[in-house]
C-alpha cells in the first residue's frame, strides 16, 4: 500500500538478466524485475507528449481529397471498418457514412458500435427541422452561420452525428464546413497577437431557453481557441448566437478582441478555406465538434436531420480496444 511505501529507497544491486530484463535489489531487501521494453516506454522525458493520432489540417481546396466515406453496413458489421472510421475522425475530424437508410434509430445503432450517445438538454437524439416554438436557430430554415455545438457546456460533445432523413429538393440546405484547426493556425501565422487574444481572453458562452418542455440556462467561460498544457489546440468554441453580451473583460481588451475575431471569421469564410456540400437522404455526416466549424445555407420546403453526440473519451477508449483486439487476431 502507498502508505507503507518507502519513497527514498535506493538500489543496492542492479544487473541485466539473460532475457533482457533489469533486476534491481533495493535497500529494504525488496527485489524487482523490469522488462526492458516496459522501461523504455516509461522513459522520463520532460516535455514529451503522447499523441495517438496526428491531426491533418485541410482547406476547402483539399476537402475532396481528404473526405473519406464509409458504408453504414460495413461500419456496423466490421470492426476493421469501424476502426478506420474512428481513426479518420481523429485525423481529419470529418467523415460521411453512406447508405444508412431512413430509419430514425440509425444514430443510436451507430453510436452503439462505439459506446453510447451523450445526452444533452436536447435529449439523447434530436430532430433538426423547422420548429417555430424552439429557441435554437438550427430549428429555422434561415441561414445558419458557422459554429461549434454547445460551447456553453464545460464538457461539450466531442463528435456530432447528423443523419439526413429529408433534404430540401430546392436550392438551399447545403452544409458549410471549415477546419477550425487550419483557421486557427493560419491566424497564428498571419497575426500572432490576434491568435494570442483569442486563445487567452475568456468569452461568456450562454444558452437560455426551452426545448420540448425542458427549460435550461447554461453558462460557460472559455476562450474561442483553447490550448492544452503543451500549447496544442484541443477545443474551439465558436457560436455567435451563444456569445453573451456580458463580456467579462476590461475595457482596454474589448477592441483588441473584436479585431481578432473579425480576422478569425474572415479566414473561416474565405472561399479557399470553407467548403460547401449537400447531404443526401440516407447519409450520416460525422465530425469533430471540438474542431470543425459547421453551418447551413437557408432553404425552402422540408428538411429533417436526426442528430446525436458522442464523447471523445468513449471514442478513444473504443479505438484502443479495437486496435488491441485486431492486433491479437493477426
Amino acid at each position: 500500500m502507498i502508505r507503507d511505501f518507502r519513497f527514498r529507497s535506493g538500489p543496492v544491486d542492479v544487473k541485466m538478466t539473460t532475457d533482457d530484463s533489469l533486476y534491481v535489489k533495493w535497500d529494504d531487501s525488496h527485489e524487482s524485475i523490469y522488462d526492458l521494453q516496459w522501461l523504455l516506454q516509461r522513459n522520463f522525458n520532460e516535455g514529451q507528449e503522447h499523441v495517438e493520432y496526428h491531426k491533418i489540417k485541410w482547406t476547402g481546396e483539399s476537402f475532396a481529397s481528404i473526405l473519406r466515406s464509409f458504408e453504414y453496413d460495413d461500419v456496423i458489421k466490421s470492426d476493421e471498418v469501424l476502426l478506420q472510421w474512428l481513426e479518420t475522425l481523429a485525423v481529419y475530424g470529418i467523415s460521411i457514412i453512406k447508405s444508412s437508410g431512413l430509419k430514425h434509430d440509425r444514430i443510436k445503432e451507430l453510436a452503439g458500435r462505439v459506446a453510447y450517445l451523450k445526452k444533452t438538454q436536447y435529449g439523447e437524439t434530436f430532430k433538426v427541422e423547422i420548429n417555430s416554438n424552439a429557441t435554437n436557430l438550427a430549428y429555422r430554415s434561415t441561414y445558419l452561420q458557422l459554429h461549434t455545438d454547445l460551447p456553453y457546456y464545460e464538457y461539450a460533445p466531442g463528435v456530432v452525428l447528423l443523419h439526413c432523413i429529408v433534404q430540401s429538393e430546392s436550392s438551399g440546405g447545403e452544409s458549410e464546413v471549415a477546419d477550425g484547426l487550419f483557421v486557427s493556425e493560419c491566424l497564428k501565422k498571419t497575426n500572432a497577437d490576434h491568435y494570442n487574444t483569442l486563445s487567452t481572453i475568456p468569452v461568456r458562452w450562454i444558452d437560455r431557453g426551452h426545448d420540448d418542455g425542458y427549460s435550461f440556462h447554461n453558462i460557460y467561460h472559455a476562450p474561442v481557441i483553447c490550448e492544452d498544457d503543451n500549447g496544442k489546440i484541443n477545443r474551439i468554441n465558436f457560436s455567435e448566437p451563444h456569445r453573451d453580451s456580458n463580456f467579462p473583460v476590461s475595457i482596454d481588451k474589448v477592441h483588441i478582441w473584436y479585431d481578432a475575431i473579425e480576422e478569425f471569421v474572415k479566414l473561416a469564410y474565405n472561399e479557399k478555406i470553407i467548403n460547401t456540400f449537400k447531404m443526401k437522404p440516407g447519409e450520416i455526416f460525422t465530425f469533430d465538434n471540438h474542431r470543425i466549424l459547421h453551418g447551413r445555407k437557408g432553404y425552402q420546403g422540408s428538411r429533417l436531420l436526426i442528430g446525436g453526440y458522442l464523447d471523445w473519451d468513449l471514442i478513444k477508449s473504443r479505438t484502443r480496444v479495437l486496435k488491441f483486439q485486431l492486433t491479437k487476431k493477426t
